[in-house]
């Protein structure tokens, strides 16, 4: 894995014109190739996935719920046809640490029941329920040993440097792979700690592709087809 820190990236021109940050903070380059990616929820409508694939698109994460109670209205169907189509398939769910962790990882995995997926789950850290960093801790840790036996692989995490360090703690869960949400001109994002390497970047919330009328969440994969492939059948 290469990691390179502020310093580093600064010399390969990786911070995009923005201002240097604090020599300690984790800003981590890619490995050089990248694989385009989306996520979606019942926020895109009716999405034409095989106009999708034709445009370059070769992985999606689909909201399965949102909570123990909402369900994504659009999963089935979004599941359903992004495989179709040959994309690589990781569901996720948006976490609410102040409902019932089994709860949430139950009613993901009975949606999942039929298909899990080529990416593993992923879990959307990113709201607090105004619980403290440890309770949210506790909640992300129950969620993710739930559901880590029940599919047989380690789920994903999505989060953000800032959300992570205040408000979760900075936990060292990095079993996990990281998918990392920062919105920038950066080149190399900044990651949250503990974390040494991204697996997955949500680099855009307005982005527009082919077969969506409205703007997608933009992600990429740290590293080659071949390299995600191999991620998949893990």
């Amino acid at each position: 894995m290469t990691v390179k820190w502020a310093l580093a990236c600064a010399l390969a021109a990786c911070t995009g014109g923005e201002p240097a940050p604090d020599p300690d903070d984790p800003i981590v380059c890619g490995k050089g190739p990248t694989v385009a990616g989306i996520d979606v929820s019942f926020h895109q409508g009716d999405i034409d996935w095989p106009a999708v694939r034709a445009g370059g698109v070769e992985f999606a994460f689909i909201r399965a719920a949102d909570g123990v109670d909402r369900a994504d209205p659009e999963f089935a169907r979004n599941w359903g046809a992004a495989g179709a189509q040959g994309l690589l398939r990781g569901a996720y769910q948006f976490f609410r640490p102040a409902q019932d962790p089994i709860a949430q990882a139950d009613l993901m995995l009975g949606m999942l029941a039929g298909s899990s997926g080529e990416l593993p789950p992923a879990l959307a850290v990113e709201a607090t329920g105004e619980l403290t960093p440890p309770e949210i801790e506790a909640a992300v840790r129950a969620w993710l040993d739930r559901v880590r036996p029940a599919l047989g692989r380690e789920p994903i995490l999505y989060t953000g440097f800032y959300f992570w360090r205040d408000e979760v703690g900075a936990p060292d869960l990095t079993s996990s792979p990281l998918w990392h949400a920062q919105y920038t001109s950066a080149a190399c994002p900044r990651i949250a700690p503990p974390w040494r390497d991204w697996a997955f970047w949500q680099h855009s919330n307005t982005g527009r592709v082919a077969g969506i009328a409205v703007d997608v969440d933009l992600d990429i994969w740290n590293g080659t087809r071949e390299e995600l492939a191999s991620f998949a059948a893990r």
